[in-house]
């Protein structure tokens, strides 16, 4: 069983660390395409240039600027959350999403996630957006680097979460400004939907609730907007290295 990734961001990353059973498919020889074939072949990744028309005739594939790069699926390749749980360091971050549908969104969680060094993003394996060529796209190559995991019961979840030494921070219009809330301590953001924010069960389940407080007119920022200024703060708050360098 493959996957197909078209984004060109996400195949420079994934060519950053090749696994066996990669393929890369070209068809344009242009300056960034034929940096791909070079790095490809450095890295031991075989190539097959096409003749062949855009789009690439793969499944799930509708259209690409000249590259696909082929990934065997292997189980047990993600670490499973008991592990990402069992390695945990003192300010570990993960992130939940409740109900997060749309693949564009998750792309751009998965790209901040990877900037703030977030170890992993949870999604129930029903009625949420799944990783995909659309969520390659738009995550620009994070999600190579940032595990997301499937989990059967989001407040189940939060449950082994909590005995295991996190602690929950949902996203909520009523909850308390996030500057003035602890972060200290390994920590869970929970995301709902933008329509309908989270719900009841996973709400009720969290330790905290969070806001980012706003003015203007058109009543909230975007799912994906909002996890990155939280997520800011969190780690701005438990001094992560990686902002040191940001704004300069």
């Amino acid at each position: 069983m493959y996957r197909y990734v078209i984004s060109l961001h996400s195949i420079e990353a994934y060519l950053d660390h090749p696994t066996r059973g990669m393929m890369l498919y070209l068809n344009r020889k242009t300056p960034r395409i034929q940096a791909l074939e070079a790095k490809a072949r450095n890295q031991g990744v075989p190539i097959q240039w096409l003749e062949a028309e855009v789009p690439f005739q793969f499944p799930g594939v509708e259209h690409s600027k000249g590259a696909i790069l082929k990934i065997p699926v292997e189980e047990g390749k993600t670490p499973t959350l008991q592990e990402l749980v069992a390695n945990a360091s003192e300010y570990s971050c993960l992130i939940m999403l409740d109900g997060i549908t749309d693949v564009q969104n998750l792309g751009a969680i998965l790209r901040s996630a990877d900037l703030f060094g977030v170890n992993g993003v949870l999604i129930p394996k029903r009625r949420s957006a799944h990783e995909s060529i659309g969520v390659d796209r738009t995550s620009a190559g994070a999600s190579a680097y940032v595990p997301l995991l499937e989990v059967p019961n989001l407040v189940r979840t939060l449950s082994y979460l909590k005995e295991a030494g996190y602690w929950i921070y949902g996203a909520d219009m009523q909850g308390k400004p996030a500057i003035d809330v602890d972060f200290n301590r390994k920590t869970v953001l929970v995301m709902g939907s933008e329509d309908k924010g989270l719900s009841r069960l996973v709400r009720e389940a969290c330790d905290f609730l969070v806001k980012i407080p706003m003015g203007g007119h058109v009543g909230s920022f975007n799912v994906s907007v909002a996890t990155g200024i939280l997520l800011y703060e969190i780690r701005r708050q438990q001094g992560f290295s990686g902002l040191d360098g940001m704004g300069e």
